[in-house]
């Protein structure tokens, strides 16, 4: 028996009961990816030669909805993640980062996703998360979908300026949450 073949001699080939079906990101027309969210530290500020954290949510979920004619579920699992922060640099990650308080750092420490502006100005910065698919027809196994799912979050508008001394009533020993500390 021809393996490539749908085990079903009533099956269509390139239909659902064909175990030889291959579906593509572009057959994903009714069912979309949930668009990811983008935080940053400071938040819609950045500080010229200081880490500015940049964080990303997006995490595995499932919909339904038609695929090639028939009821299906299609599971998105996000595998990377894209920043363009809007001053000619960009930077690529495996997960989206997380809040200084979530990694325990004090604030405008270096993560894995911060990124250091060099000039003044007004910046917008993108995410783009990549997706990748698998899908199930009627509770069947999940088989993989080809290619990966390019889903941007809304963009950020930041202001990038240059920061001088200031005075504070307490030192950072004495009041370690001040400004600065």
């Amino acid at each position: 028996m021809d393996p490539a073949a749908p085990a079903d001699p009533a099956c269509v080939p390139q239909t659902p009961c064909d175990p030889a079906l291959v579906v593509r990101v572009s057959d994903l027309v009714s069912i979309q990816a949930d668009a990811p969210s983008q935080g940053m530290e400071p938040d819609g500020w950045l500080v010229v030669g200081i880490p500015t954290n940049f964080f990303a949510s997006a995490s595995p979920h499932v919909h339904r909805g038609p695929l090639l004619g028939a009821p299906a579920d299609v599971r998105f699992t996000p595998v990377g993640f894209r920043w363009d922060y809007g001053d000619g640099t960009s930077a690529t990650a495996e997960t989206g980062g997380s809040s200084w308080a979530a990694l325990n750092l004090p604030e405008f420490s270096e993560t894995s996703t911060s990124h250091v502006f060099e000039q003044t100005g007004t910046l917008t910065i993108r995410l783009v998360v990549s997706y990748s698919a698998e899908y199930s027809f009627a509770g069947s196994e999940w088989r993989p979908v080809q290619g990966l799912l390019e889903v941007p979050a809304s963009p950020i508008t930041a202001i990038a300026d240059r920061a001088g001394t200031v005075l504070v009533a307490e030192s950072c020993s004495t009041d370690p949450g001040g400004p600065g500390c």
